[in-house]
């Protein structure tokens, strides 16, 4: 991805290593320092130091900042997390009423039960 900044001009001092010609690049007439890719510390140090000008170190730091968050941008998911989630999220809940209701049909239950059982143990011998 090419990433590009402001910079009025290029300091004289500065001359592009022959191997990075391919992905820094300086436009007079647009005003912009660009670069293509993502750029390591290495190749920041090497650049920041073609030029005391504290302009050109700034368009650096940005450019530097800016193919790094290429980097570090957030990734998408293969697997789509927010319908697994809602999908287990239903599940507990349909498990903890199911739970709850054979709790209460139980206790409801026993409870009829109880004067029935009693019946019958007062009709025994």
């Amino acid at each position: 991805m090419q990433h590009a900044v402001r910079l009025e001009q290029l300091p004289p001092e500065v001359k592009f290593p022959s191997h990075l010609s391919e992905r820094i690049r300086f436009d007079a007439q647009r005003g912009e320092l660009s670069f293509q890719g993502f750029m390591t510390k290495c190749t920041y140090d090497e650049l920041i130091a073609l030029s005391d000008s504290i302009d050109f170190h700034r368009a650096l730091e940005e450019l530097f900042v800016l193919s790094s968050e290429e980097l570090s941008a957030p990734r998408e998911s293969r697997f789509p997390a927010k319908p697994l989630v809602l999908v287990v999220a239903t599940c507990c809940l349909a498990l903890a009423a199911l739970v709850a209701w054979t709790a209460l049909h139980r206790s409801t239950a026993s409870k009829e039960a109880t004067p029935a059982l009693q019946a019958i143990k007062m009709q025994a011998p």
